[in-house]
């Protein structure tokens, strides 16, 4: 396949559109400011869950919908869709690390990506990425402003079963699509927000080919409480004659709903081998869940390839060319075993909050950290996951010091617009806090306990200590980037960021 136009180092221009570069500062706080405005996740959420509640499948469906209208209104047809060649990817687990490392491979391998993932952890903007790097404040000003005028176009009337303006999710993941189109991209790698089969980023009706990665029980007020219910969920991204490549699945029943589901849908449905069995595997992946992640990605960067020459799926193991193993090596996913040093501090990052990604967690850690070092656990969970749970298995594998708990709050006054929480979420937070600390204290009296309002409070008494110590920080990936934005505030703006096509230090 010859690309529009091949893409590997980011300091070269390939875009067909130029910008005036300048600092628009205050025009992406006006973006962020206007999308606050629009819905917040927790009443997106309130609303998936009362349709659940309710059984009202139409009411999801409603999600898809719109956003096809929205897209429409914006004149991305379905037909633009398709040349973005989407590989769209579910699962409970795993789904961004696959993304991200289909990101990279293609990209190393001359293709333009763009790539769009949720939730961010430190700026909206880390959602919608072009050739491996966030989006500037500069081009994310640019297209939210140029979409917003378009929506304003279309009156709120009685009669009108559209508002004027998508929901706050809604707007970011339309806003993915109009980019990845508007900057010609080869290839879009899309993560699924929420679900699969109701979730806003399934409005493209024919993608390249489609991914489930591990399957688990999360988010169960939504999707169902029984495991056959999620892969259900999940399953719904399938595509009549679109090949659907998922990992070996831990629970029978979301194995054979996924293998129903492709049945009942005409889909192509391949299991990837073990990393092993290839035959030059890549290294320096050790953990079995990324071995699962990366197999998973090999196949469908091998399947998007191949398609241009008409050879069909087969999901064998294979000889990995140079090309994918430089994007294996080069391949950053923030916010997942990521580790911050700071002197003689060391943070261990990880956004697990499922039973079983939580059990991964501890195992990388326990692999990774000193144990003559002291060891904090800072933990915060969200809405119906049972934090005691989470807990009870990280102090069966770990020997813990000291926990805090913490909410999703990175200091006092938020740095950005990104960072702020509404007062009653910001209060309502910082009282869960205190209760699991209490909690804490009554079944575990022999391992110390606190709260902290904020991340930055809590690292600040934890770095006033002075000996070296080794904080796992995990829970939420929310709380994971509230402890990047404090650790790494520049995090982002030490990257380099792209100006339609062209790369350049943020700030300059």
């Amino acid at each position: 396949m010859l690309c529009r136009r091949a893409f590997l180092l980011p300091s070269t221009c390939f875009s067909a559109k130029t910008l005036l570069v300048s600092r628009m500062s205050s025009s992406y706080r006006e973006a962020i400011n206007r999308l606050q405005q629009l819905q917040s996740v927790t009443s997106v959420v309130k609303c998936a869950e009362d349709a659940k509640t309710n059984g009202n499948t139409s009411t999801r469906n409603e999600n898809v919908n719109l956003t096809a209208e929205y897209l429409s209104r914006l004149d991305i047809s379905q037909s633009d869709l398709e040349g973005l060649r989407v590989i769209h990817v579910a699962g409970t687990k795993g789904k961004g690390s696959t993304c991200a490392l289909v990101e990279s491979i293609l990209r190393h391998s001359g293709y333009r990506t763009g790539f769009t993932s949720s939730p961010h952890l430190m700026e909206v903007r880390e959602r919608i990425r072009l050739d491996g790097r966030v989006i500037s404040r500069d081009l994310f000003a640019q297209y939210f402003f140029e979409m917003w005028e378009q929506f304003q176009r279309y009156p709120t009337t009685i009669e009108s079963t559209v508002p004027r303006f998508p929901s706050f999710i809604k707007y970011l993941t339309i806003m993915a699509y109009y980019v990845f189109v508007k900057e010609e991209v080869d290839v879009a790698i899309v993560e699924v927000g929420l679900g699969g089969r109701f979730d806003c980023t399934n409005v493209v009706e024919r993608p390249s080919v489609t991914a489930i990665t591990h399957l688990g029980y999360d988010h169960c007020s939504i999707l169902g409480e029984t495991i056959e219910e999620i892969a259900w969920e999940k399953s719904g991204i399938m595509k009549p004659g679109v090949p659907l490549f998922t990992i070996p699945q831990f629970y029978p029943g979301a194995q054979e709903t996924v293998k129903i589901e492709a049945q009942k849908m005409g889909v192509p449905l391949f299991v990837v081998p073990p990393l092993e069995q290839y035959p030059n595997p890549p290294s320096h992946i050790s953990s079995e869940t990324w071995s699962d992640n990366l197999s998973l990605a090999l196949q469908l960067c091998r399947n998007w390839e191949n398609q241009s020459t008409k050879s069909g799926p087969v999901a064998n193991p294979f000889h990995l060319p140079q090309n994918y193993h430089y994007g294996v090596s080069g391949c950053q996913w923030p916010g997942r075993n990521h580790i911050v040093e700071r002197g003689s501090f060391r943070y261990f990052l990880d956004g697990a909050h499922t039973p079983v990604s939580i059990g991964k967690c501890t195992e990388w850690f326990n692999s990774a950290r000193n144990t003559k070092r002291r060891t904090v656990l800072i933990a915060n969970t969200t809405r119906d996951r049972k934090i005691a749970y989470f807990l009870n298995i990280i102090r069966k594998e770990v020997h813990l010091d000291e926990v805090i708990f913490c909410p999703n709050i990175a200091t006092p006054e938020p740095a950005s617009l990104d960072c702020e929480w509404p007062g009653d979420v910001k209060k309502s937070m910082i009282r869960a806090a205190v209760g699991n600390s209490e909690t804490w204290r009554e079944t575990y009296p022999e391992t110390p306990s606190q709260a902290f309002p904020n991340v930055s409070d809590a690292i600040r008494y934890i770095e006033s200590v002075g000996c070296p110590v080794d904080v796992l920080v995990t829970g939420s990936l929310h709380l994971v980037g509230a402890a990047l934005s404090v650790l790494c505030p520049d995090y982002f703006d030490e990257e380099k960021v792209f100006i339609s096509g062209q790369a350049v230090q943020q700030g300059t």
